[in-house]
């Protein structure tokens, strides 16, 4: 017939004792992953700060070290709110300028210059030459009349 009941009961009473093993098993190591894990989480914090030391470290040497710009210089003398007038003022007179000069174009032909680059190499060649040409006549010419002050003077 089948098993009986004592049995049974034995087979349950073994595998019970097997399962109740493997989790201790599995519980110590948990817990041994769990306190590697704290201790890389603790030497990772460890070294993030000590780059953040020596991070805020590095910058307060630099900013002992070199000196200050002329723009710091005068913002120490004039008071913050003198500086932000001041500031103000030159945003305001920069504006100014941009709204009253209008936009330059420059045309040769029908065509504005700049607008699309030179198609073949002999255009390449040919506007490197005009170029070349302009910035020779134009030191000839401020040369000759530098010359000519230094005679009057």
């Amino acid at each position: 017939m089948g098993t009986s009941s004592d049995e049974i009961a034995r087979q349950i009473a073994e595998t019970r004792d097997e399962i109740e093993g493997r989790i201790v098993v599995l519980r110590e190591r948990g817990e041994v992953a769990v306190e590697r894990g704290k201790r890389a989480a603790l030497i990772a914090a460890g070294v993030g700060a000590g780059i953040a030391v020596v991070a805020v470290g590095a910058f307060l040497v630099y900013r002992m070290t070199r000196p200050p710009s002329t723009r710091e210089r005068v913002e120490r003398v004039i008071p913050s709110s003198w500086w932000e007038r001041l500031t103000h003022l030159r945003r305001t007179v920069e504006e100014g300028f941009r709204r009253r000069v209008p936009p330059v174009r420059m045309y040769v032909g029908d065509r504005q210059v700049g607008e699309e680059p030179p198609s073949s190499s002999f255009q390449k060649l040919a506007l490197r030459f005009a170029q070349a040409a302009g910035t020779a006549a134009g030191a000839a010419l401020i040369s000759r009349v530098l010359r000519r002050f230094e005679r009057a003077a």
